[in-house]
């Protein structure tokens, strides 16, 4: 049975925040039922509005960059830096239960938007600051995009990468959308914690420390004294069941075997290999690990000898863990992922599928609320001031004098 009222109904919730990492967590918190106020600088708004227009970014006249993560949202349009504005934003501080922000710290003080500047407003707003690489420091302030902080800054970029190959550009948002999960975590803890002790309190974390969690099991090894991992050699792998491996129709196959006392039987029988089985090379797991170089161009061979569709089959057959590396055109029709409600109808959105992507995860009872599209620049800046008691002629008023 699913809960009529949704989850985080009556959490109201205000984004001072651009681009992905911020909208992202409340687009979450959104999709379980939160009021999200995005308030935007008028003229402009968030430029992740415009993104999708310039490479590069996959061109489309549907803003798709902005929309996946600014859904059921309302927006109002609103300068902070007049006196007018800045009384808006008080009067929604004091009736909010958290603010999330990705502004730079020496923006927020000057703003006056920082969180012991609105605790006086508010003792129970939970305030939720993003940062690029942390909140001390040199580069406290330093602007980040996920491409260079999350990705670059981490160690991250340099091992996800062949040996011989160049170091390339993570997915579109491809840490972003990770570290809004972390701040969706650390709202709702800071959430939790206001539910035990009646007040508020700031949570923050940064791309680049989401960037050290992601590449965490290696660091861990490097801290503990360990050399540095080495990238990845495709022909000459120091585990050749950890790899991957070219079909006869140029698809490409991502094999992880462990557990290879129990699983290498069964590999090498969808392999139709029987005869690596007694080879004194690849007796022994560790024998094995020590002749990769010799057992991987063994393999390559075997993969190219068969048709996608035919290693599926047989690798599934005898329970051998591996993926096809789909393409994005693939996955968007994915039975898995399709089956499971990974992908969203969106109200609203009249292009293509009109689906976006759902965030990760459920919970058993509470269903989340139908997706809308995301508002345009200001949408809803009457309504708003309207429910915080601003008048018709007050509101034409801040209108002409560019306030919202």
């Amino acid at each position: 049975m699913v809960d009529s009222q949704p989850l985080l109904d009556g959490i109201k919730v205000l984004e001072i925040a651009t681009f992905v990492f911020g909208p992202g967590c409340t687009a979450i918190m959104s999709d379980f039922g939160a009021d999200v106020i995005k308030i935007e600088s008028p003229g402009t708004g968030d430029p992740m509005r415009h993104a999708h227009k310039s490479p590069p970014f996959m061109p489309l006249e549907f803003p798709y960059l902005w929309q996946q993560d600014n859904r059921n949202k309302r927006s109002i349009a609103l300068d902070m830096k007049q006196p007018e504005g800045r009384e808006v934003l008080l009067k929604l501080v004091r009736e909010a239960d958290v603010l999330v922000t990705n502004f730079p710290p020496n923006v927020l003080e000057r703003l006056k938007i920082r969180y012991e500047d609105l605790l006086l407003e508010n003792a129970r707003l939970v305030y939720a600051q993003i940062t690029g690489y942390g909140e001390k420091g040199d580069d406290a302030n330093t602007p980040g995009f996920d491409g260079n902080a999350y990705w670059a800054r981490t160690g991250l970029m340099d091992i996800v990468r062949t040996a011989d190959s160049e170091p390339t550009l993570p997915a579109i948002a491809m840490g972003d959308h990770p570290s809004a999960m972390t701040m969706y975590a650390g709202v709702m803890t800071g959430l939790y914690q206001r539910e035990r002790t009646g007040k508020g309190s700031k949570v923050y974390s940064s791309l680049m420390a989401n960037g050290l969690w992601a590449a965490a099991s290696n660091l861990s090894g490097v801290l503990a004294g360990t050399a540095p991992a080495k990238r990845m050699n495709v022909s000459g792998p120091g585990n050749a069941l950890v790899n991957h491996y070219q079909t006869r129709d140029d698809r490409w196959l991502s094999i992880i075997v462990l557990q290879e006392e129990k699983n290498w039987p069964y590999f090498i029988k969808a392999i139709d290999r029987a005869d690596l089985a007694e080879d004194p090379r690849f007796i022994e797991k560790g024998i094995r690990h020590k002749n990769g170089k010799a057992l991987a161009p063994i393999l390559r061979e075997v993969f190219r000898s068969r048709d996608t569709a035919e290693w599926k089959q047989r690798l599934r057959d005898n329970n051998v863990t591996f993926s096809v590396v789909a393409t994005f055109e693939e996955v968007v029709n994915d039975p898995q992922a399709l089956l499971n409600d990974m992908f969203i109808d969106v109200e609203g959105h009249n292009f293509g599928r009109g689906q976006q992507v759902n965030s990760p995860f459920w919970v058993q009872g509470s269903a989340k609320v139908p997706a809308k599209v995301g508002p345009e620049l200001g949408a809803d800046t009457s309504d708003i001031l309207r429910a915080l008691g601003y008048e018709d002629a007050a509101i034409k008023q801040l209108a002409d004098k560019g306030v919202i």
